[in-house]
């Protein structure tokens, strides 16, 4: 089907996918999550690539992953997990290599230190081996792919996972990180006004760029997005879920993890991926589970990791439902699209916290992240005057994990009603948890708003979607630590994100951060210009990456965080404050 005609099919199809009368919870929670229970049709991209299969990108190596990626010091050790799927192996070979996105062309070996069994508690495996090798102090900071070989049985290994170590000089004590959630690949909400799901908005359809043939602009939303942050450059980024839509029909997960994982690594900076809602649905019940898809993608669905001993984060799955509580049926509706963690996952988040608090020096942040915040529950949420909402409740407690199927019919029922939020168990006792162990804050997504709440001590931040249906805008939120403390995560009151947009303003597609090169900036030019735009109402720091022919430069403005050669080619990178509404230039000669 040709691009132009797929959007009209994409048009005829958005009448169906909720109903236009469904009701939004007042207040805070006045969110697009009701729509998840709605239903759609379309092939979408099986057109243009009928012969689509799975490409699971997790095989061998299971840490570190291009969603848990390491962040390490020059000269310390990295402790690599190799899964051998059973067989023994040895004759170890690791590697760093430039990412995608990097000019450069120098590859770094990494001696071997040790090596030993080891486990993991996400893949279930008798042969893991924990590969411990040391950060060379002659490589420059960067983002890196990783790349082991090995003998297995006679025979020569290899896997590779991109983006997966990042290289400091140092941990910032005083550092930064993003949180940005709900990117929706393939969502059909992206065409029109959310607030008239029969809508379509010519400047909307070219910014979401649905299936566009040209990569370029498709996701075009997204790649903006990704821009910016790269701009941002934080220490690190957290992604709390939803990443693609799955809803559409039950082959959907096929391509869309596909398109997600490409997209994802535009990014220049170590991401954290945690699965929402629309990433874990069991498509028409055994034809295509997300929870598998995510393995085989991503690796695990919760996870801790430091930065340094600064910070340490843990990220878990909200969406932590039985096979059958998140299956959908006919192509494709959800009964169940709220937040809950069984007792298994918070007993591994406790004992990572009681972990941690054992070693942690004084100041260091500890946060926790994923799609569904704890503190909004349904039963709290929902009219209790309501008499299918009471009868709701009474099925539930009777029979949960799994429920039965006339109780996912009821909840469902009162989910488009109401909609959905942390819809099932253990929220008071995750919360407690982190009381208990002195949690800084909780970052979410899932309602597609700002929204910022203080409560023991606990900072609770939602972050609007990267998806076209974000109010006030679309958005990410940048968060400042200065001596262990947060100081800055709003870009203004009331708690809201920096938006991707000019003014909030989607269908004009004018981006609030931007930066153009004079020349190709590929390492084959011996001067550039940078041109870098700032639309905000706020001053922002940014930092610009160039690469030059090899040689000895000035730089006119802004202070030089990087200049290292590598093979013919030169890295500059500048950091550079931009005042609210202004525009400055770069001279490189």
């Amino acid at each position: 089907m040709h691009w132009s005609k797929k959007v009209l099919f994409f048009i005829a199809a958005l009448s169906l996918i909720i109903p236009v009368t469904a009701n939004a919870v007042e207040g805070p929670l006045d969110t697009t999550g009701q729509q998840d229970g709605g239903i759609g049709n379309t092939t979408n991209f099986l057109d243009e690539a009928p012969n689509i299969a799975v490409d699971p990108k997790v095989n061998d190596i299971i840490y570190p992953l291009f969603a848990t990626p390491a962040i390490k010091k020059k000269g310390q050790t990295l402790t690599v997990k190799i899964d051998s799927h059973g067989k023994k192996a040895g004759s170890w070979s690791i590697k760093l290599k430039p990412t995608n996105h990097s000019a450069f062309t120098e590859t770094y070996d990494l001696p071997v230190k040790k090596v030993s069994s080891g486990d993991s508690h996400w893949k279930d495996s008798s042969t893991i081996y924990d590969v411990t090798v040391q950060i060379p102090e002659n490589i420059p900071e960067e983002l890196y792919d990783l790349e082991i070989e090995y003998t297995s049985n006679g025979q020569r290994k290899t896997d590779e996972q991109p983006h997966s170590v990042k290289v400091v000089d140092e941990y910032k004590k005083d550092f930064t990180f993003l949180h940005l959630t709900d990117t929706h690949i393939g969502s059909p909400r992206n065409l029109g006004d959310h607030d008239d799901p029969s809508s379509i908005d010519p400047g909307r359809v070219k910014e979401a760029g649905m299936w566009d043939p040209d990569p370029e602009k498709r996701w075009l939303y997204l790649q903006k997005a990704i821009k910016e942050v790269n701009m941002k450059n934080p220490d690190f980024v957290v992604v709390t879920g939803d990443l693609m839509y799955g809803q559409m029909n039950p082959q959907e997960y096929i391509y869309e993890y596909e398109e997600t994982y490409k997209m994802l690594q535009k990014l220049d900076v170590p991401v954290y991926l945690v699965p929402g809602n629309h990433d874990y649905y069991a498509q028409d019940a055994t034809l295509a589970d997300g929870a598998e898809y995510w393995e085989q993608y991503f690796g695990p669905q919760y996870f801790s990791f430091d930065y340094g001993p600064y910070a340490h984060f843990i990220g878990y799955n909200s969406f932590d439902w039985h096979k059958f509580d998140r299956s959908g049926h006919g192509t494709v509706s959800v009964p169940t699209w709220g937040g809950q963690i069984r007792q298994k996952q918070l007993d591994w988040v406790k004992e990572d916290l009681k972990k941690n608090e054992d070693t942690a020096q004084a100041g260091q942040v500890k946060g926790l992240f994923s799609h569904h915040n704890p503190l909004w529950r349904d039963r709290d949420i929902w009219p209790k005057d309501d008499q299918e909402v009471q009868e709701y409740w009474k099925q539930y407690d009777a029979q949960h994990n799994p429920q039965n199927l006339e109780t996912l019919a009821l909840g469902e029922k009162l989910g488009i009603k109401y909609d959905q939020q942390w819809h099932g168990e253990n929220a008071h006792e995750l919360i407690d948890v982190m009381k208990q162990y002195n949690v800084d804050i909780s970052l979410h997504g899932h309602t597609h708003i700002d929204d910022v709440t203080e409560k023991d001590g606990i900072l609770y931040t939602t972050t609007t979607a990267i998806e076209l249906s974000g109010k006030p805008w679309v958005g990410f939120r940048p968060f400042q630590m200065k001596d262990g403390k947060i100081t800055d995560y709003n870009y203004e009151e009331p708690g809201h994100s920096v938006p991707v947009y000019q003014n909030g303003d989607t269908t004009a597609g004018i981006m609030s951060l931007e930066s153009s090169y004079a020349n190709q900036n590929d390492g084959t030019a011996s001067e550039q210009q940078v041109t870098v735009t700032n639309r905000l109402k706020k001053d922002m720091t940014i930092t610009v990456p160039i690469y030059v022919v090899k040689g000895d430069y000035t730089v006119s403005i802004g202070e030089v965080k990087q200049n290292v050669a590598s093979g013919n080619k030169q890295y500059i990178e500048v950091e550079l404050t931009v005042p609210a509404n202004s525009t400055k230039e770069i001279d490189i000669n």
